[in-house]
């Protein structure tokens, strides 16, 4: 049987777009790649598992944020950096991993005081961190934003040095202090207030008076550079960003409405 030329040409083109249409960004079919910080993976494995039915399946893998943000590019893969930090999303810019004309920011985090459930010891201020005997724990500023935030707030309530001298750890990760809070190796840290919703059970939160801060947090999104259909990796950040998917993060701890954040912002 006779088949014109121009009649197999124009099949052909028919069949690559169709298998270049089941192909996501990082080239997996129908499969979106995202890097994300550990501390969202309650909400983002929420948000994405309710995404998927209509939206397609979604692969996270998690990390620390510099810890994914140096995966991605070392592999030069993943079609979604998560940032837990917006200083963490200011380096994906600078090494060239994230596009920022598509960064958006999902939701805010405030720092606060954090102590065993229960609160054995009465802490209810930034005074009983300063307290004979209180051991506390606060994170490396290399690593997190907190790192910087703490001894800001410390400096800024006039007690450094009482606090300096009941330091016993210097963390890389919230998530490490909340560990070393549950273990009884410190009193009271200051982490971020979603981590009040995440672990229940484990640590109380107190809030700081929005004068006593000095910044707080974003969790932010965007596409890498190198995402082939920029489109797919939009419609997920379309999802996190709407009523839908911030209320999940919402159930997660996390401020989600940004007239709310703006009255944390000192």
């Amino acid at each position: 049987v006779y088949t014109h030329p121009q009649t197999i040409a124009v099949t052909m083109i028919s069949l690559m777009t169709v298998i270049a249409a089941g192909f996501s960004c990082s080239g997996t079919p129908e499969t979106l790649s995202v890097f994300a910080a550990a501390g969202a993976k309650r909400a983002l494995d929420t948000t994405a598992a309710t995404y998927a039915p209509a939206g397609g399946p979604v692969n996270i893998t998690y990390g620390g944020g510099g810890e994914v943000l140096t995966q991605m590019i070392f592999s030069k893969s993943g079609d979604i950096y998560v940032a837990p930090e917006q200083e963490f999303m200011e380096k994906a810019i600078a090494q060239g991993v994230v596009d920022w004309t598509t960064i958006r920011t999902v939701a805010w985090m405030v720092p606060a005081i954090t102590v065993a459930k229960g609160n054995p010891l009465g802490i209810t201020t930034l005074d009983g961190l300063a307290a004979p005997g209180v051991r506390v724990g606060i994170s490396r500023p290399e690593t997190t934003l907190l790192g910087r935030y703490e001894p800001e707030i410390f400096e800024k309530a006039g007690l450094t040095t009482a606090i300096r001298a009941n330091i016993v750890t210097e963390a890389g990760t919230p998530d490490t202090l909340v560990a070393d809070i549950v273990m009884g190796y410190v009193d009271a840290a200051i982490i971020w207030d979603f981590y009040g919703t995440r672990f229940p059970d484990d640590i109380d939160i107190i809030y700081l008076t929005p004068a006593q801060l000095t910044g707080i947090g974003e969790l932010q999104v965007g596409v890498a550079t190198w995402c082939h259909d920029p489109a797919a990796a939009d419609q997920f950040i379309r999802f996190l960003v709407s009523p839908e998917g911030k209320e999940l993060f919402h159930e997660a701890g996390y401020i989600v409405d940004e007239n709310e954040a703006r009255r944390w912002q000192p």
